[in-house]
């Protein structure tokens, strides 16, 4: 077969995939429709101003981790760079499937400075260091619902899974396997572990600020649910959706999760809940877009009159 008719076929199978996975959300959201309209739907502006806020904070601290990342890995990009790279670079998620999100950003990287390996690097410490605090922040809320031996092992699996991503032996060596892989030139790898510390901050504070944003967000519009279970929900849920490599934005499934863990805790409104969460993520998340865009349009501007008559 060949290259690109593969290709097709693969992006076909996702089509279809997320397709059918949408049909069953859509059903389910259909069978919960009465619940959903019989929901004393409120509006709250002293909650929901926060909450808008708190996305937006949420989205900058990404771009600070993204920033982190860079350095931890030896790189350095300017602010200017950073914002444009992750906020706008971020948004190839909602392409069917991971790669569009590796190549939008370390495109966008290489335009401020970043060379290829190394912002493909920090791209895998980013996720990896994301996932790894995700996973950190839900269990820790989900605490009362795993048994202790459990809650052991588990603690083990991600003290190794944080040795994983940041150990400087492996994965700079897997992107040199695979930089041969594709006849591309090696990089030398130069870790700097000063910034290890403030990454992990970092991205324990944005799930944090993310969760309390959620449950203002919810409360605001009359959909009470306890703070913990929807924070540990809305970190495993965007775990979960990440991980399902075909869909874009992990767009359902973190919909799903969510929901799920959030049914005892909240009955009649965790699909509510779901839904304007995703809703509110993806409008901090294209302001923020936009405001690179347009941030990056004034600074072309400026060039062209500073280079004028």
């Amino acid at each position: 077969m060949k290259r690109g008719t593969l290709r097709w076929a693969i992006l076909g199978l996702q089509t279809v995939v997320v397709a059918v996975v949408l049909y069953f959300i859509g059903r389910a959201v259909v069978d919960l429709w009465p619940q959903i309209v019989a929901i004393e739907w409120t509006v709250d502006p002293l909650l929901l101003a926060p909450a808008a806020a708190i996305g937006l904070v949420c989205q900058g601290l990404l771009i600070v981790g993204w920033r982190l990342a860079l350095r931890l890995v030896g790189a350095h990009i300017s602010w200017a760079g950073a914002v444009e790279s992750q906020a706008v670079g971020q948004l190839a998620k909602y392409v069917p499937g991971k790669v569009m999100t590796l190549v939008g950003k370390v495109y966008l990287a290489r335009k401020f400075g970043v060379p290829e390996p190394q912002a493909a690097l920090a791209m895998f410490v980013e996720v990896g260091t994301l996932t790894l605090t995700g996973l950190i922040v839900g269990l820790a809320c989900a605490v009362q619902l795993v048994p202790a031996p459990r809650l052991v092992l588990i603690g083990l699996l991600l003290l190794a899974g944080a040795a994983m991503v940041l150990h400087p032996s492996v994965l700079p060596r897997a992107i040199n396997g695979a930089l041969r892989l594709l006849r591309r030139p090696t990089a030398e790898f130069r870790y700097q572990w000063s910034a290890a510390a403030p990454l992990l901050a970092c991205y324990l504070a944005t799930w944090l600020l993310w969760g309390v944003g959620v449950w203002l967000l919810a409360g605001g519009l009359g959909l009470r649910a306890p703070l913990a279970p929807l924070m540990g929900g809305n970190a495993l849920g965007w775990v979960a959706g990440f991980l399902s490599f075909i869909f874009p934005g992990g767009l359902g499934v973190r919909e799903y999760v969510l929901a799920r863990l959030l049914a005892s805790a909240a009955p009649g409104v965790a699909m509510s809940i779901a839904l304007v969460s995703r809703a509110w993520l993806l409008g901090a998340e294209v302001a923020w877009a936009l405001g690179a865009w347009l941030g990056g349009l004034a600074a072309h501007r400026r060039r062209l009159g500073d280079d004028g008559p």
